[in-house]
């Protein structure tokens, strides 16, 4: 059971209704046969610094379930009395909250923070949507003053900004999914994201409009979907920069929501082609765009990036020698080889276009290789891996710079790589309270 609340300016929710209401739903949500997603592995940053990510939490934090936001161009479906989002484009765009459960009713706060430290776990721990409150919702294309309005998504900013103001880390994580998942997906890997970067910041899944088959997405449509995307995603940017007192605005995206994020930042600078650089930069606050697995093509990337490069705090593209969706992508799809890939179409002036780029740092997971004894490959590695993921974290939730993150440079410029002493750098780091953002 799902509970939906209609906001407007006669309609304020007070928040001790609105909590209620979502552990009520998570109560009965049980028997609703929602697929569940198993907690990452514990990144490699925990698992070498004997560190526990919950470690640091105030007694009064020290709740199991986790909130994130979301917001999704999603069609709802099904009945009125239950909020559901289909694989159907709205013309809407729906915000709201996710509460992310952590296990079933038998696991503890101690037992979540014990097990979210351990390398090897026992048995799986499932993430759920524990309730679901939507708050409103907003034309595709409105303005960021016709979506703050509280007819609109204003209540759901309202509390977005409180969440930001009390968080450690005042700034903000949206994640954006790939090809072939759900809504469900989305919310659950923003939940479990934000829950290993110490539950320090607030979260928001971008959950945009994909089937639940591969087919869709290399026929074209959900390619189709994801442009259409972007241009919600560039307008759900315009208005956390202009509505919210976030510090800087992360986003990491995943396989083919390498796309929505790199055509969402072009419209950014689109929109705007009389103001400086410099100056949209201060507005719109972008900090690390990550690429984890990006399924876009290399060349259409590389025409994008100068923009991006003028726009982004740093960029961060991961790639490996052994990835088969990506594999695949390039080989049945147009384009050619995609960004997440080892190896590129590009030629000498395009490349050259890549080496001038001030902040971009690409993180080859399979240099390496022969010194570790491993390699790092497939499309889930980027949090699958304990080592891929613990550079993914240090990225987003710290300033670090790579060789601070424990990398060494490659043989090309902006080129990284994870060292076969990759965890004994990890040992020398201070503790994660001393070198996140907040602590600073």
């Amino acid at each position: 059971m799902i509970f939906e609340f209609k906001v407007n300016s006669s309609n304020c929710w007070k928040k001790w209704r609105l909590w209620l209401a979502l552990a009520l739903a998570g109560a009965c949500l049980s028997g609703c046969g929602v697929h569940v997603q198993p907690l990452m592995p514990t990144p490699l940053l925990y698992t070498e610094s004997g560190y526990k990510p919950l470690e640091h939490l105030p007694e009064n934090e020290r709740w199991k379930e986790r909130r994130v936001y979301y917001v999704t161009n999603r069609a709802r479906k099904g009945s009125l009395q239950k909020i559901a989002y289909g694989n159907k484009l709205s013309p809407a765009v729906f915000v709201g909250t996710a509460l992310i459960g952590f296990g079933g009713m038998d696991v503890t706060w101690a037992h979540l923070n014990e097990i979210s430290a351990q390398s090897k776990r026992e048995e799986a721990l499932d993430l759920s949507i524990a309730g679901i409150a939507q708050f409103g919702y907003i034309p595709a294309h409105a303005s960021p003053e016709e979506a703050a309005d509280p007819e609109a998504a204003g209540f759901w900013l309202q509390d977005l900004r409180e969440s930001i103001a009390s968080s450690r880390d005042k700034d903000l994580l949206i994640y954006v999914h790939g090809a072939k998942v759900n809504f469900y997906n989305a919310c659950a890997f923003a939940g479990q994201l934000d829950h290993f970067l110490g539950r320090d910041m607030t979260s928001l899944a971008f959950a945009w409009p994909t089937h639940q088959n591969i087919f869709s997405y290399v026929m074209g449509s959900d390619v189709h979907r994801a442009y259409e995307s972007a241009e919600v995603l560039a307008s759900l940017v315009e208005l956390l920069a202009a509505e919210t007192n976030s510090g800087r605005i992360h986003i990491l995206s995943w396989s083919a929501g390498a796309r929505v994020a790199t055509r969402a930042i072009e419209l950014l600078r689109e929109r705007y082609p009389g103001e400086s650089a410099e100056s949209l930069r201060k507005r719109f606050r972008l900090g690390t765009v990550y690429f984890a697995a990006g399924d876009i093509p290399d060349r259409e990337f590389v025409a994008a990036a100068p923009v991006l490069d003028s726009l982004v705090e740093r960029m961060i593209i991961t790639q490996t020698d052994n990835d088969k969706a990506l594999s695949s992508g390039s080989r049945f799809m147009s384009g050619g080889m995609r960004i997440g890939q080892k190896g590129n179409d590009l030629n000498p002036e395009e490349l050259e276009v890549l080496f001038s780029l001030k902040r971009l740092e690409v993180v080859d997971v399979s240099v390496g290789t022969e010194d570790r004894g491993f390699d790092i490959i497939g499309h889930r590695y980027w949090f699958d891996h304990p080592w891929a993921s613990t550079d993914v974290l240090l990225s987003i939730g710290t300033d670090l710079e790579p060789p601070e993150r424990g990398l060494l440079p490659g043989d090309k410029p902006m080129l990284w790589y994870l060292p076969n002493d990759y965890p004994e750098r990890l040992r020398h780091l201070p503790p994660p309270t001393e070198f996140r953002r907040w602590s600073r």
